[in-house]
């Protein structure tokens, strides 16, 4: 068999002018989270990421907590198939917001649940660069190409976000949007999310395990 292991982001800049970009505690998560897999023995044959500057910074940290040497590292592949879906253009759709969003994280969950579910009804497609259709298929063809590309018994690491992470473990459980909303809301910052493949298919076996993090450490954008 071999092992898929999902990552979500550090911790975001949320609240700031730039989100993305980790903050001093997403960096430590990072850090943490690459110690963690390392200490598991897993060795990946290749690191993947997104195109987002969150992602990318979180496989250094992942990258530096393995303890390779900068020499020594694998340089992680990018594929824009595991960048996220355009929060703040969904939650701009909407006719009525409440400002306080842009600074309290339980109000911009909920108003980004609205501008979700308005996503993803089909009916305002003309509103965004990218429908939902079109991002759990893009998501979709990023895991197959992943799959594909794994050699047997081979481990492979994706840094990704929490949609484009709740849409493929909701897809392996044969779900739709309201398994991938509920898994969205409750994903972790450097969750980990462990996937197998082989000749039995491809099988989602843990979602969003984030034991790794002190509670203190533990967030959620």
């Amino acid at each position: 068999m071999s092992v898929l292991y999902l990552v979500r982001h550090g911790q975001a800049s949320f609240g700031t002018d730039d989100y993305d970009r980790l903050s001093d505690l997403g960096r430590e998560q990072s850090r943490i989270t690459g110690r963690f897999l390392a200490a598991q023995g897993i060795e990946p044959a290749r690191v993947v990421h997104g195109e987002m500057l969150r992602q990318r910074q979180t496989a250094e940290g992942i990258l530096e907590g393995f303890g390779h040497g900068a020499g020594s590292r694998p340089t992680p592949d990018i594929n824009p198939g595991w960048n996220e879906y355009n929060a703040w253009e969904l939650t701009a759709a909407l006719t009525e917001t409440d400002p306080r969003a842009k600074h309290d994280s339980k109000i911009f969950q909920a108003e980004l649940e609205r501008g979700c579910a308005r996503w993803a009804s089909g009916e305002h497609d003309e509103d965004y660069s990218e429908s939902y259709t079109q991002f759990t298929s893009r998501v979709d063809r990023a895991l197959d190409e992943v799959v594909q590309a794994m050699g047997s018994g081979q481990s492979t690491i994706v840094v990704s976000s929490a949609g484009a992470i709740a849409w493929t473990a909701a897809r392996l459980l044969g779900g739709r949007f309201d398994q991938w909303i509920a898994f969205n809301r409750v994903t972790i910052n450097t969750g980990i999310t462990k996937i197998i493949t082989g000749r039995g298919g491809t099988s989602l076996i843990s979602f969003n395990d984030h034991g790794h993090q002190s509670p203190k450490n533990a967030t959620y954008r």
